[in-house]
Protein backbone atom coordinates (compact mmCIF):
# COMPACT_ATOMS: atom_id res chain seq x y z
CA UNK A 1 0.00 0.00 0.00
CA UNK A 2 1.42 3.09 -1.13
CA UNK A 3 0.55 5.92 1.04
CA UNK A 4 0.98 9.97 0.06
CA UNK A 5 2.20 12.92 2.35
CA UNK A 6 -0.90 15.11 3.06
CA UNK A 7 -1.13 17.79 0.91
CA UNK A 8 0.28 16.17 -2.62
CA UNK A 9 -1.55 15.22 -4.99
CA UNK A 10 -0.67 11.83 -7.02
CA UNK A 11 1.10 12.07 -10.58
CA UNK A 12 -2.05 11.34 -12.27
CA UNK A 13 -5.18 11.41 -13.02
CA UNK A 14 -8.57 10.24 -14.56
CA UNK A 15 -10.20 12.24 -17.07
CA UNK A 16 -13.83 11.76 -17.09
CA UNK A 17 -13.90 11.43 -21.69
CA UNK A 18 -11.09 9.09 -22.44
CA UNK A 19 -9.40 8.51 -26.27
CA UNK A 20 -11.32 5.58 -26.68
CA UNK A 21 -14.99 7.90 -26.01
CA UNK A 22 -13.62 11.24 -28.11
CA UNK A 23 -15.10 11.61 -31.71
CA UNK A 24 -12.51 12.25 -34.26
CA UNK A 25 -13.24 13.38 -37.38
CA UNK A 26 -11.59 10.26 -38.80
CA UNK A 27 -14.12 8.38 -36.75
CA UNK A 28 -17.07 10.95 -38.30
CA UNK A 29 -15.49 10.66 -41.54
CA UNK A 30 -15.69 6.18 -41.44
CA UNK A 31 -19.20 6.47 -40.54
CA UNK A 32 -20.34 8.65 -43.22
CA UNK A 33 -18.50 6.88 -45.69
CA UNK A 34 -19.91 3.89 -44.74
CA UNK A 35 -23.57 4.98 -45.17
CA UNK A 36 -22.60 7.26 -47.95
CA UNK A 37 -21.39 3.42 -49.77
CA UNK A 38 -23.68 2.46 -52.71
CA UNK A 39 -25.50 5.86 -53.06
CA UNK A 40 -25.31 8.44 -55.21
CA UNK A 41 -23.84 11.27 -52.30
CA UNK A 42 -20.48 11.98 -52.10
CA UNK A 43 -18.53 13.52 -49.10
CA UNK A 44 -16.97 16.87 -48.99
CA UNK A 45 -15.83 17.92 -45.77
CA UNK A 46 -15.85 16.82 -42.02
CA UNK A 47 -14.74 19.52 -39.58
CA UNK A 48 -14.49 19.48 -36.01
CA UNK A 49 -15.48 23.43 -33.89
CA UNK A 50 -15.48 24.42 -30.82
CA UNK A 51 -18.28 23.69 -28.66
CA UNK A 52 -18.45 20.35 -29.44
CA UNK A 53 -19.73 20.91 -32.91
CA UNK A 54 -18.88 18.59 -35.93
CA UNK A 55 -19.53 20.00 -39.59
CA UNK A 56 -20.87 17.44 -42.36
CA UNK A 57 -20.32 18.77 -46.13
CA UNK A 58 -22.25 16.00 -48.51
CA UNK A 59 -23.48 16.24 -51.76
CA UNK A 60 -24.78 14.71 -54.87
CA UNK A 61 -24.26 14.82 -58.42
CA UNK A 62 -27.96 16.42 -58.66
CA UNK A 63 -28.81 17.58 -55.94
CA UNK A 64 -29.01 16.29 -51.91
CA UNK A 65 -32.60 16.78 -50.38
CA UNK A 66 -32.94 17.80 -46.55
CA UNK A 67 -34.32 14.30 -45.78
CA UNK A 68 -31.29 12.18 -47.40
CA UNK A 69 -29.15 15.06 -45.12
CA UNK A 70 -31.66 14.21 -42.07
CA UNK A 71 -31.48 10.53 -42.68
CA UNK A 72 -27.60 10.86 -42.97
CA UNK A 73 -27.16 12.43 -40.06
CA UNK A 74 -29.48 10.13 -37.66
CA UNK A 75 -27.70 7.32 -38.95
CA UNK A 76 -24.64 8.39 -38.35
CA UNK A 77 -25.40 9.66 -34.67
CA UNK A 78 -26.80 5.84 -34.47
CA UNK A 79 -23.87 4.62 -34.96
CA UNK A 80 -21.79 6.84 -32.89
CA UNK A 81 -24.43 5.91 -30.23
CA UNK A 82 -23.58 7.67 -26.86
CA UNK A 83 -20.32 9.25 -27.54
CA UNK A 84 -22.88 11.75 -30.16
CA UNK A 85 -24.86 12.82 -27.06
CA UNK A 86 -22.50 15.39 -26.15
CA UNK A 87 -22.19 16.57 -29.60
CA UNK A 88 -24.02 18.90 -32.11
CA UNK A 89 -23.76 16.90 -35.37
CA UNK A 90 -25.16 19.43 -38.47
CA UNK A 91 -24.93 17.71 -42.11
CA UNK A 92 -25.20 19.98 -44.66
CA UNK A 93 -24.15 20.97 -48.73
CA UNK A 94 -21.76 22.64 -49.37
CA UNK A 95 -23.61 25.84 -50.87
CA UNK A 96 -22.97 27.70 -53.92
CA UNK A 97 -19.93 29.95 -53.70
CA UNK A 98 -18.41 28.09 -51.37
CA UNK A 99 -14.92 27.17 -52.52
CA UNK A 100 -14.27 23.22 -53.89
CA UNK A 101 -13.09 20.85 -51.78
CA UNK A 102 -13.05 17.23 -53.31
CA UNK A 103 -12.27 16.38 -57.15
CA UNK A 104 -15.55 15.19 -57.82
CA UNK A 105 -16.91 18.72 -57.21
CA UNK A 106 -15.12 19.85 -60.57
CA UNK A 107 -16.73 16.41 -61.91
CA UNK A 108 -19.65 17.67 -60.88
CA UNK A 109 -20.10 21.10 -62.13
CA UNK A 110 -18.31 20.00 -66.11
CA UNK A 111 -20.58 22.98 -68.23
CA UNK A 112 -21.22 25.14 -65.46
CA UNK A 113 -19.90 28.81 -64.87
CA UNK A 114 -17.34 28.60 -61.92
CA UNK A 115 -14.87 31.76 -60.80
CA UNK A 116 -11.24 30.63 -60.59
CA UNK A 117 -8.98 32.36 -57.79
CA UNK A 118 -5.26 31.83 -59.10
CA UNK A 119 -1.92 32.17 -56.83
CA UNK A 120 -1.21 35.06 -58.43
CA UNK A 121 -4.46 36.64 -57.10
CA UNK A 122 -6.03 36.85 -60.61
CA UNK A 123 -9.81 36.03 -60.49
CA UNK A 124 -11.32 33.99 -63.74
CA UNK A 125 -14.87 33.03 -64.67
CA UNK A 126 -15.84 30.85 -67.69
CA UNK A 127 -17.51 27.15 -67.93
CA UNK A 128 -15.81 24.58 -66.66
CA UNK A 129 -15.00 22.12 -69.75
CA UNK A 130 -12.39 19.98 -68.31
CA UNK A 131 -10.75 18.37 -65.39
CA UNK A 132 -8.48 15.86 -65.01
CA UNK A 133 -7.34 15.56 -61.55
CA UNK A 134 -4.06 18.03 -62.77
CA UNK A 135 -5.31 20.46 -65.12
CA UNK A 136 -8.75 22.49 -65.20
CA UNK A 137 -10.09 23.48 -68.60
CA UNK A 138 -11.85 26.89 -68.15
CA UNK A 139 -13.84 28.11 -71.47
CA UNK A 140 -12.95 31.87 -70.31
CA UNK A 141 -16.29 34.32 -70.17
CA UNK A 142 -15.82 37.99 -71.25
CA UNK A 143 -18.14 40.64 -71.01
CA UNK A 144 -19.73 41.92 -74.21
CA UNK A 145 -18.77 45.89 -75.62
CA UNK A 146 -22.89 45.94 -75.99
CA UNK A 147 -25.04 46.98 -73.16
CA UNK A 148 -27.54 44.25 -71.91
CA UNK A 149 -25.86 41.72 -73.83
CA UNK A 150 -24.97 38.41 -72.42
CA UNK A 151 -20.76 37.81 -71.73
CA UNK A 152 -19.42 35.83 -74.52
CA UNK A 153 -17.39 32.48 -73.99
CA UNK A 154 -14.27 31.60 -75.97
CA UNK A 155 -14.40 29.11 -78.39
CA UNK A 156 -11.11 27.78 -76.85
CA UNK A 157 -10.26 26.04 -73.87
CA UNK A 158 -7.67 27.81 -71.60
CA UNK A 159 -6.02 24.86 -69.70
CA UNK A 160 -4.88 26.09 -65.80
CA UNK A 161 -2.36 23.66 -63.98
CA UNK A 162 -4.50 23.29 -60.79
CA UNK A 163 -0.86 24.17 -58.76
CA UNK A 164 -2.00 27.38 -59.99
CA UNK A 165 -5.62 27.20 -58.09
CA UNK A 166 -5.46 28.72 -55.19
CA UNK A 167 -9.90 28.29 -54.98
CA UNK A 168 -12.44 27.22 -57.29
CA UNK A 169 -16.51 27.86 -56.57
CA UNK A 170 -19.17 27.78 -58.50
CA UNK A 171 -21.53 30.57 -59.50
CA UNK A 172 -25.16 31.53 -60.97
CA UNK A 173 -24.95 33.84 -63.69
CA UNK A 174 -27.72 36.44 -64.18
CA UNK A 175 -29.06 37.57 -67.22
Amino acid sequence: MVEEEEGTTPLFCSIALTVAEMITVERIRQSVLQHLEGTAHFLVAVELRPGNKAVVEVDNDRAITLQELADLNRAVRDELGEEADDHELQFSSPGMGRPFKVQRQYEKHLGRIVDVQLADGRTLNGELSAFDGTTLGLRLRHPSKVKGRLPKLDAEVTPIPFAEIKATSSTIPFK
